[in-house]
């Protein structure tokens, strides 16, 4: 949510109740049916049987029915930290070496007091202290202090003109001392992360969608509440609704162009209409059979193989363009049907059905991969590809022989005679730049080498790119409110989670992490509950607060002398704030050195707002005014801020039983007996691919039981690359033994499977010409990459074997043009 700071906290108090309202009522006709079902049965069973026992059990069936119906689709909005549970035992929980440092703070009400406390708390604790901001941890907690002192400066200041300020204003410049601003605010204060909690998990694809569609829903409802507010959803659950919706919407929309494209390629390169349109006819049958035997293979389908019928497309046409092109190149020839049918599966043929199983194969050999997008991808495309090829092999010479017999039927009637058209549509320019390269075979040789090495060394300098963002669809709102989490919080939302079994499990993991340079901060149950010697450590420094607080008297006025003293401490308070600004600039703590800048200026601006040094002109130009002022702001002031601390110095050991539900949620399962450890990479794992490593690994080398993205990520990326080299050393031994079983000729089959290797080096080396990178995508791409470029290879020599010696320029003319629209329509 991104807005002004009151504005976005009304929205996110209006919107946490009415996302925990939301339902999935998606199933309830269907189990209404099968409730209906039941109810049958039961008055059956009444008036026959009158079996109790079994009536028993069927309306305990209808009571579980019952309870999916109006499924829940969130737990819990977490958005606030929790005020309630800090307010009675807030002073425990602070760190005994910080309580030591910040005791002063807690002992003494009047605003005179206060101040002079929290400057020797500054000196103490900050000033001169590189090290108490080092850390992450360290730099948010002097960020927060910060602000609850420019906070309540901002009051002061209000108090120091006359303003009449409520008591809620008083109140809450206490509360933000004391415990910290309580909602998930940004550093800046213009942005606030609501954290909706689902009832499902990411393998519940269909409530996935439901919910997140759901969430969408009333928060743009909501906004039209809120014109100046702006706000949309992120993180894995809205990431993974938009990943299956958009795929799915992009799919057909591409497979719906593909289909037009080839068509138009197919007429404009062929000449006629109808042979293409039988083209796109058998690969629509051919598609049919293809899903109908994934289904008996695979059984379902997933975000991986639903690719498959773009891919299936391109790839199966192949087929009806080799017969498409021999049978046509025949008939214009003057062959019957008959003998042009005949000698388009002798010359074109053997290449065909080569070409399907080496590709076929390619894809089979993902089998072996571990990871079961790919196996199934694999299976998916090799098993649908054949599928194809045996539709093609059966209905398009049929179609074909049809469209001939009604033309040369047709030539009868009108002339009397058979006639057959002649017509020559081959690629001439092919078989002429063809017999050209293969007269100057030196040239060509020495040519292609030359241009084979650069690019080959331009594939070495290919980087890859981690970012698995930059594979998403542009312009998702949710992966651009990923970069807005990261701006704004300086938070990676791609965090790990560690999984134990206690609690003092989870306090030591948690202490172990945030000692890595790789983490910058960690969440776990332990920062509400400290361990009981933690505790009993701190119960000391709390009973003298305590005691201190409560034996000082609140001053209901301020006199002269006292504005004095104020005065003297908040010009302290300045020079103390200026000193923790000059450290965090040189120590490149920047949230700290933003936060001074907001209460003492930026040095190089000498235009920019002091907030402390209009308090100080104000106490000089009408004392009077301000004492009056300040005098009604203590009153009501320093009451609740000693009544505050007595209440958070409670002494009293916190058990894990007496903490609130919903921090319980947050961090344990339901039966208590396992807890969880959040832990956030210090910076964007995405950007830096060294930095993913080394989280990776100091997540898996402090514990065995650490996930997340990152792990899960970094584990893809080695799944593929060893998968993926795997399959493509497997898929050239079999191709290479595919080819040799074939033309009988080991040398042969060399041959044939030297322009799918150059192939392969150029492409990768234009990648990199191109500013292109290597993604996780495009990676498991090349055993399908090799398995389609195989067929060009396959299809040459075979041509070349079936012509003879000498007839290139038949060879190039029309196996070539083959070949042409075959990658062109891929």
């Amino acid at each position: 949510v991104q807005g002004e700071e009151s504005r976005i906290k009304e929205f996110a108090e209006d919107l946490a109740p009415r996302i925990l309202t939301a339902i999935d009522t998606s199933k309830n006709a269907s189990l209404q049916k099968e409730i209906d079902k039941i109810n049958k049965k039961i008055n059956q069973l009444k008036t026959k049987e009158n079996d109790d026992s079994k009536i028993v059990k069927l309306q305990s069936e209808i009571i579980t029915l019952q309870a999916r119906m109006d499924k829940k689709l969130f737990k819990r909005v977490d958005y606030k930290t929790e005020i309630d549970f800090l307010r009675n035992h807030g002073l425990i929980l602070i760190k005994e070496e910080d309580l030591k440092n910040t005791k002063d703070v807690f002992m003494d009400p009047n605003i005179t007091g206060l101040l002079f406390n929290i400057n020797n708390s500054m000196e103490k604790e900050y000033v001169g202290q590189e090290e108490s901001i080092s850390t992450r941890e360290k730099e948010d907690q002097a960020v927060a202090f910060l602000d609850g002192i420019q906070n309540l400066v901002l009051k002061l200041q209000k108090a120091a003109r006359g303003e009449e300020l409520p008591d809620e204003e008083a109140q809450q410049a206490v509360d933000k001392l004391l415990f910290g601003e309580p909602y998930f605010l940004s550093y800046d204060k213009e942005a606030l992360i609501l954290n909706a909690i689902p009832d499902f998990s990411m393998m519940d694809a269909d409530l996935l969608v439901t919910g997140a569609d759901a969430a969408q829903a009333i928060v743009d409802d909501l906004l039209k509440d809120y014109p100046d507010v702006k706000a949309g959803l992120t993180g894995m659950i809205a990431i993974g609704r938009d990943e299956m919706v958009y795929s799915a919407q992009s799919l057909g929309y591409t497979t719906v162009i593909a289909m037009i494209a080839i068509l138009l390629l197919l007429m404009i390169s062929f000449r006629m209409w109808v042979a293409p349109i039988f083209a796109i006819a058998n690969l629509l049958v051919g598609l049919v059979w293809a899903v109908g035997t994934v289904a008996i293979v695979v059984g379902q389908l997933n975000m991986m193989t639903q690719m498959m019928a773009v891919i299936l497309l391109g790839l199966g046409i192949d087929f009806s363009i080799h017969i498409i092109s021999g049978f046509t190149e025949r008939r214009a020839a003057g062959d019957s049907i008959a003998e042009a049918m005949e000698k388009t599966f002798l010359k074109s043929g053997k290449g065909i059905l080569t070409g399907a199983l080496t590709t076929a194969c390619a894809f089979l050999t993902l089998v072996i991969s571990h990871s079961r997008g790919m196996k199934e991808m694999g299976l998916a495309t090799g098993t649908g590809l054949l599928a194809i090829l045996l539709a093609t092999m059966l209905f398009l010479p049929s179609l074909l022989v049809f469209r001939e017999r009604r033309i040369d039927k047709k030539h009868e009637r009108k002339k009397g005679i058979k006639q057959i058209v002649q017509r020559d549509i081959s690629f001439r320019f092919l078989g002429r730049t063809g017999e050209w390269l293969s007269k100057h075979y030196i040239f060509t040789i020495l040519a292609s080498i030359v241009i084979s090495s650069l690019l080959i060394w331009s594939a070495s300098n290919i980087s890859f790119d981690y970012n698995y963002m930059n594979i998403e669809p542009k312009g998702l709102t949710s992966i651009v409110l990923q970069d807005t989490v990261l701006d704004k919080f300086d938070l990676s939302m791609d965090y790990a989670l560690v999984l134990t079994d206690n609690v003092k499990q989870s306090r030591e993991l948690s202490t172990s992490y945030r000692e890595l340079g790789t983490v910058a901060i960690t969440e776990d149950i332990s920062l509400y509950l400290p361990s009981e010697e933690q505790q009993q450590k701190r119960i000391p420094l709390i009973a003298k607060i305590r005691e201190k607080i409560q034996s000082t008297a609140i001053k209901q006025t301020m006199l002269q002398g006292d504005l004095t003293i104020l005065s003297s401490e908040i010009d302290r308070l300045q020079m103390n704030i200026m000193e923790i600004q000059d450290m965090a600039f040189l120590g490149g703590q920047d949230k700290v050195d933003s936060k001074c800048k907001d209460i003492v200026g930026d040095p190089e601006n000498p235009n920019s707002r002091n907030i402390i040094r209009e308090v100080l002109q104000l106490l000089d130009e009408d004392i009077s005014t301000a004492a009056k002022g300040l005098s009604k702001f203590q009153q009501n002031f320093a009451p609740y801020f000693k009544k505050s601390v007595i209440k958070m110095s409670s002494a009293e050991s916190i058990r894990q039983d007496e903490l609130p539900v919903s921090i319980l949620d947050r961090y344990s399962n339901k039966r208590r007996d396992q807890f969880l450890v959040t832990v956030f990479p210090a910076g964007n794992l995405w950007q830096d691919a060294e930095l993913l490593k080394r989280f990776a690994d100091d997540l898996e080398r402090v514990s065995d039981k650490a996930t997340g993205m990152p792990l899960v990520f970094r584990a893809l990326i080695e799944i593929i690359g060893r998968d993926g080299r795997n399959a493509v050393l497997l898929t050239l031994v079999i191709v290479f033994l595919l080819l040799w079983v074939d033309y009988r000729n080991p040398g042969h089959s060399l041959m044939a499977m030297i322009p799918l290797a150059l192939g392969v080096f150029w492409m990768v080396g234009f990648m990199h010409l191109t500013g292109m990178k290597l993604t996780i995508m495009n990676f498991m791409g090349l055993p399908m990459i090799i398995g389609i470029g195989i067929d060009y290879g396959v299809h040459i020599l075979h041509r070349w074997r079936h012509e003879g010696r000498g007839k290139i320029r038949i060879v190039y003319s029309s196996t070539g043009k083959a070949i042409l629209l075959t990658s062109l329509t891929t």
